[in-house]
């Protein structure tokens, strides 16, 4: 059974009268409201925080006043919690869990004994090539914890500049006053269609042929065109989109659902291989130089250390194999 410490009342009463005078809902309070629905009593709260019972209600007591009225009815049964506390209740947990993560990672953060590799990348890389490098480099460190970032590329960034990852897989262009980077692959572009779809049976596809095609598109907000114009070489032609995302690569899953078609790059194409599609040459194409990349001065990356060879290595052998898969097929 879970021992309750007690809190001395006279100093949590001191940090309530604190949270009086500025008659905000602070996080204390609002923390203590969410684990009273969650407890369903002030006493079963009181328990889980290691407070007394008399500080979770004055708490509540500060929380309501804050927010301009009763949240519970409180009757023979206890309390009951009206539909806007429960509404605020979904609000504060996010925000408490929230908050609760950012804590725990700024604590880990400062540890020098965990032995540990964040890598951000986009969320595409989750399918294929971000598991075969944590595999090979558990193989050289069985010791490593891994975490891995699914993010957008802006995200990508500022994750590594926050030192939320320690390394990361993204293309250029990058700034090159706060990164280092190492090449791992030149991609170009390519559409993915269905296997049924008509382009299916194209060696190569144009701008022509997808001109009246439904598309499956970025989110305009997280595109670097913000005009509803794809630009390829130097053409440009208006979008027919038919499926808006905000997630780099997760357009082929629309594709094998047969809704419309998308144009990518080999790089992000090559993580499609659970599914069943057609990944054919697009143009006129654009060029992508995709890389492997950490912050300037890390004193834990270089081009020469192992970490960063072996994700050049590891991507310089899909690429392979992936390209062999492309030949064979063709033929």
């Amino acid at each position: 059974m879970r021992k309750a410490y007690t809190v001395e009342p006279v100093e949590e009463m001191a940090m309530m009268d604190a949270a009086s005078d500025r008659k905000k809902p602070g996080f204390r309070s609002a923390e203590i409201f969410r684990e009273i629905i969650r407890t369903g009593s002030t006493r079963r709260a009181a328990r889980e925080l290691g407070i007394t019972q008399s500080a979770v209600s004055q708490y509540l007591k500060l929380f309501e006043e804050a927010v301009g009225e009763s949240l519970f009815v409180r009757d023979r049964r206890g309390l009951i919690p009206t539909t806007r506390a429960i509404e605020i209740y979904n609000r504060v947990d996010r925000y408490v869990t929230t908050l609760k993560s950012i804590e725990r990672e700024i604590s880990e953060s400062f540890r020098t004994d965990l032995n540990s590799l964040t890598i951000a990348a986009p969320h595409i890389c989750a399918f294929r090539i971000v598991p075969e490098i944590i595999k090979v480099l558990d193989n050289l460190d069985p010791t490593t914890e891994f975490h891995f970032k699914a993010l957008r590329y802006d995200q990508i960034m500022q994750s590594m500049m926050t030192g939320e990852a320690d390394i990361g897989i993204s293309r250029l262009p990058l700034d090159e006053r706060f990164f280092e980077w190492q090449a791992i692959a030149e991609s170009f572009s390519v559409c993915v269609v269905h296997p049924g779809h008509p382009l299916a049976q194209k060696d190569i596809i144009t701008v022509d042929d997808i001109a009246s095609e439904p598309l499956i598109v970025l989110e305009r907000d997280y595109t670097s065109n913000k005009l509803g114009l794809a630009s390829y070489g130097h053409r440009e032609f208006p979008l027919k989109p038919k499926v808006h995302s905000d997630t780099i690569g997760l357009d082929a899953s629309f594709v094998a659902h047969g809704i419309g078609v998308a144009i990518d790059n080999e790089f992000i194409a090559r993580q499609y291989d659970m599914f069943d599609l057609r990944i054919i040459p697009f143009q006129p194409a654009a060029k992508y130089q995709y890389v492997v990349f950490w912050r300037r001065e890390s004193g834990r990356f270089s081009r020469q250390s192992h970490i960063v060879q072996t994700i050049v290595d590891v991507v310089s052998r899909s690429t392979e194999r992936w390209q062999n898969a492309a030949r064979t097929d063709a033929r």
